[in-house]
């Protein structure tokens, strides 16, 4: 019987034990005292689970979509059930050599010791059939069940929070396979950060994913449930750019001219020295310090001159100027060659709707030609400008910022995970279809090896705040023009002759004409003061906007990226750089730059308010109306000048008075609801500033990768208010603002 239960140990199948669910396998064993039955029952599912794990391990090694899975399931099956295939054998030879430790008075071997020299194997051979389970599901061979297997990452972080159940036995196999494990994530680690490739067997296991696209030829994003527990975040990014590089180096290699191979090479055999002083299991702080090490060593050596930091200056520059409205000679060149256009259409559409109502509607889309004629025209506007200090800027601006309606993938910026997962959400309020009918944002397509700083999603939000910023001065500009209309807000009608204006009928005409002057004087007194106050509240915020929020924080982003980075002591992960490294920097390393530009333009678009939904809602709301109040109120005064022209030289007018009355009843109606809007526009103002105060005044990064910049603090909402305070006005008893 002993035969038989170390056979059935080994794995082969005995009648002293059920196998495959045989019913009748115990009937032949009767004879067998209980307490005998109850030791082989132990001894029997120590079988049963050796039996099903070798079946279920080979199934793993052979088809588990994750190379780790399949080195561990390959390392218990050959290493640890080896080991418990050498411990049965062990037991049979000190029986076969009757040694005393096993073998009893007059050649006896209790089964009671049989089961405790195996008894230590029972709670092991548990765990391995648990951890087995845990990669894939028993019996887990058809196509539904294959979507149960756990990944590479979730299988490290188990072997680690098994390595603590507090069982020396378990620890002892957990450590050991947790290296297993780690030693092929590692090895999948090594070609992306060694040469920006991915790994060649298990692809759909490893964290980082290439995506093309038509926008975007390539791609590069990280998932974070396929990341090891001792992956930090900014390790992760780091990794994630250090790839992203070589890839880079690689692709300019093989531009004529560039002769840069031999020192790739040279640092792909420096920087396998690091991971190869590894120590098993990884630890957080060490992986971190050897992935910053070769992310400083890549960015000092072949960086530099593929990215110098003059090429990075010069993109910030030209975000600055045309997109952060510094240029205000752009912005309103851009306005005014937008308004030209728009007016050609209206009268296109004015015609074509006495006949063609259908082309009508469709003249009013914008192409994408037209824009592109915008824009041509524009930078021909600014050419004549003699700034030799901006010509820089000013032709890369030129050959790469265009204007073009969003995208069905870029109208704004999303919130899907990439590098800047943490970046703040742009409110989803439109602000891009005041220039032109349809929705229209310049655009900046970011060229290698500029990507490394910038990404798509970047460039969406400065688009996002451009198209804020214009809306706002157009609308002031709008405004602005009719006062320009001297002749509406101060006339006094001079008479027309000395010879006629003498007769009393001169008299009474002189009389009538000056009454109706003054009476529409009085009924336009609401309007001209409704228009005041929008436009002090327009060019208070546009003030506190651009000359206060954007030019400090520039001012402040700018100044960090030119302090030496000698100063900096750490990175985002914690760990202190070396002396030698830090003195041997020229310059902030690219991933640095970008981290800090992205906690930047987040802290930004906080400080802007165009992260507030309700704000943003009711701006846009006022930008409306007051289009509609400055269309209706041209189109009275338009209206009121015929009607004094055609009574002054008495002819037959097509126009009434009453379609004069309609038309200021209507005026009067929109400026009603401008009244309403810009009431709105400061409660909102208000109720943002209740809601910053202390902690929320300004933008919590919380765990976002900054490089170790931080954001300008200053310019709150109550500043903004402050401001507004003073617009306060009242006519009539009737408050405005």
């Amino acid at each position: 019987m002993l035969h038989e239960v170390l056979l059935a140990l080994s794995g082969h199948p005995s009648p002293l034990f059920k196998q495959h669910g045989d019913d009748d396998a115990s009937e032949d064993l009767d004879i067998l005292s209980p307490s005998e039955k109850g030791l082989l029952t132990s001894l029997g599912q120590l079988s049963e689970l050796h039996t099903k794990l070798r079946s279920h391990l080979d199934g793993i090694a052979a088809t588990h979509r994750s190379v780790i899975s399949r080195a561990v399931a390959t390392s218990v099956r050959q290493t640890h059930l080896a080991r418990f295939q050498r411990k049965i054998i062990d037991v049979e030879r000190k029986i076969l050599t009757k040694d005393p430790s096993i073998v009893g008075a007059y050649n006896t071997v209790p089964l009671s010791t049989i089961v405790s020299d195996f008894g230590q194997w029972q709670r092991r051979m548990q765990w391995y059939w648990d951890t087995a389970c845990f990669i894939r599901q028993d019996h887990a061979y058809s196509t539904k069940d294959e979507r149960r297997e756990c990944t590479g990452a979730a299988l490290i972080d188990r072997l680690r929070v098994d390595a603590q159940t507090g069982y020396p036995d378990i620890e002892a196999v957990a450590v050991e396979l947790s290296k297993v494990a780690e030693a092929a994530w590692l090895r999948q680690l090594a070609p992306w950060i060694l040469h920006g490739r991915l790994p060649t067997h298990g692809t759909v296991d490893f964290f980082i994913r290439l995506d093309e696209s038509d926008d975007e030829p390539e791609k590069v994003t990280r998932q974070t449930e396929l990341l090891p527990s001792f992956v930090s975040k900014a390790t992760a990014s780091s990794i994630m750019f250090i790839g992203q590089s070589l890839r880079q180096l690689e692709h300019h290699t093989q531009l004529p001219g560039v002769r840069i191979s031999g020192e790739a090479v040279a640092l792909s055999r420096e920087h396998s020295q690091y991971l190869a002083k590894l120590i098993l299991p990884v630890e957080q702080v060490q992986l971190a310090r050897a992935v910053s090490a070769i992310r400083r060593s890549l960015s000092r050596g072949i960086l530099q001159s593929l990215l110098p930091l003059s090429e990075i200056i010069l993109l910030l520059t030209c975000m600055r100027r045309y997109f952060l409205v510094e240029d205000g000679d752009f912005t309103l060149t851009l306005i005014a060659e937008a308004e030209k256009r728009v007016l050609a259409k209206e009268q296109g559409v004015g015609k074509l709707l006495q006949g063609h109502s259908a082309k009508a509607l469709q003249s009013l889309s914008v192409k994408d030609s037209e824009l592109g004629q915008c824009m041509a025209q524009t930078w021909k506007s600014l050419a004549s400008r003699d700034d030799d200090g901006e010509s820089a800027a000013f032709e890369f601006a030129k050959r790469r910022i265009v204007l073009a309606a969003p995208g069905p993938t870029n109208s704004r910026p999303s919130t899907s995970h990439s590098a800047s997962s943490n970046s703040v959400k742009v409110s989803t309020i439109e602000f891009g279809d005041l220039l032109f009918p349809t929705p229209t944002c310049l655009s900046l397509p970011i060229e290698s090896p500029l990507n490394l700083i910038f990404n798509t999603r970047d460039v969406e939000t400065y688009s996002a705040v451009n198209a804020y910023l214009i809306a706002i001065r157009r609308a002031h500009l709008r405004l602005s023009d009719l006062w320009r209309r001297t002749s509406a807000r101060r006339d006094h009608p001079a008479p027309l002759n000395p010879c006629y204006s003498s007769t009393p009928s001169g008299r009474a005409q002189l009389a009538k004409t000056r009454s109706r002057h003054g009476e529409r004087m009085a009924a336009t007194r609401r309007t001209w003061a409704t228009s005041s106050a929008a436009i002090f509240l327009l060019s208070e915020t546009a003030a506190f906007l651009e000359g206060e929020i954007i030019r400090c924080s520039w001012d402040h982003f700018t100044a960090w990226i030119g302090q030496p980075p000698a100063s900096e002591q750490s990175d985002d992960s914690g760990i202190e750089a070396d002396e030698g490294d830090l003195s041997s920097a020229a310059q902030r390393d690219p991933e640095t730059i970008a981290a800090g530009h992205r906690a930047f333009l987040a802290a930004l678009v906080y400080a802007l308010l165009l992260t507030d939904v309700p704000y943003t809602k009711e701006l846009r709301a006022l930008l409306g109306t007051i289009d509609q109040l400055v269309l209706l109120f041209v189109r009275l005064l338009d209206l009121q000048q015929t009607l004094d022209q055609d009574d002054d030289a008495g002819l037959d007018t097509t126009h009434t008075a009453a379609d004069e009355r309609k038309a200021a009843l209507d005026l009067d109606r929109a400026r009603k609801r401008v009244d309403s809007d810009l009431k709105s526009v400061v409660s909102c103002l208000r109720q943002l500033d209740q809601e910053r105060v202390g902690a929320e005044r300004y933008l919590d990064l919380g765990t976002m990768e900054t490089g170790g910049f931080e954001p300008w603090t200053g310019g709150g909402v109550d500043r903004l208010l402050m401001k507004l305070e003073f617009g306060r006005m009242k006519d009539d008893e009737y408050e405005i603002v």
